[in-house]
């Protein structure tokens, strides 16, 4: 999949040097060393995927992350790299806008496997195949389970569905007067907590959403619109059907 181009941005040569050499068996890679360096090779190309160390001497990496998403209309996806660990950080990566989080220090083998799930989820999604798979991801529920009853699991998915419904209704009138902002802050809170619950089509629609609307392409962003409010309602059916998770 060398057609697939990654951005390492990470100060630390040893650590940058390490992914690099990982990611370079399959991807095409670049890497730099600081947040301006990185600013300027997304200005001028177009990256599959960015890594992004959250410990920067310059700029802090979510700093980083937040003016590369302000200097495109494109939503670039972006991973952080940090030593945080706990679940709670890696929800709160999600909630900024972070597609994943990978722990220091980078395991191999666990960092191949989590580059290569993001490419392998994007050419699902293309194709359209295994849907039901990708409509809730089971390791993340899994996750859920060991520190949350699946009755609390329940009622947490079930207050996700209630505020997708008012956050919504905040989008189409947002929508209706051209508002971007309004627009951008609803989505951003969709596309954060479908990431943390792992409602994946429901994450990959709002975050298509969110790109559109930052470029102002009102045409298309309504199409999208109309089809999160459908994954909405595919997500609900899966989890009523559903019999394995004791929902």
């Amino acid at each position: 999949m060398k057609n697939k181009k990654v951005l390492i941005v990470d100060y630390n040569d040893v650590h940058r040097q390490l992914m690099k050499n990982l990611i370079g068996q399959l991807y095409t890679v670049e890497s730099v060393k600081s947040g301006n360096l990185a600013l300027e090779r997304v200005a001028n190309n177009k990256f599959d995927l960015i890594l992004i160390a959250i410990q920067m001497p310059d700029l802090d990496g979510i700093s980083i992350a937040k003016a590369i998403w302000r200097l495109s209309s494109y939503q670039y996806p972006i991973i952080a790299v940090s030593s945080y660990s706990a679940e709670s950080a890696r929800q709160c990566f999600l909630e900024i806008g972070f597609i994943d989080l990978i722990n220091k220090p980078i395991r191999p083998k666990e960092f191949l496997d989590k580059i290569a799930g993001f490419f392998t989820s994007q050419i699902e999604n293309e194709n359209g195949s295994k849907e039901s798979a990708l409509i809730l991801d089971k390791n993340i529920l899994h996750q859920l389970l060991k520190y949350k009853s699946a009755n609390t699991l329940r009622s947490l998915y079930i207050d996700f569905l209630e505020e997708f419904d008012q956050l919504m209704g905040q989008i189409e009138t947002a929508f209706a007067i051209k508002n971007k902002t309004s627009l951008i802050e609803n989505l951003h809170t969709i596309k954060g907590n479908s990431g943390s619950l792992g409602a994946n089509r429901i994450f990959a629609a709002s975050t298509e959403a969110d790109r559109l609307a930052r470029a102002g392409d009102w045409d298309t962003l309504e199409n999208i619109l109309k089809k999160l409010k459908n994954e909405r309602i595919l997500f609900e059916k899966y989890l009523e059907e559903e019999t394995t998770f004791n929902l």
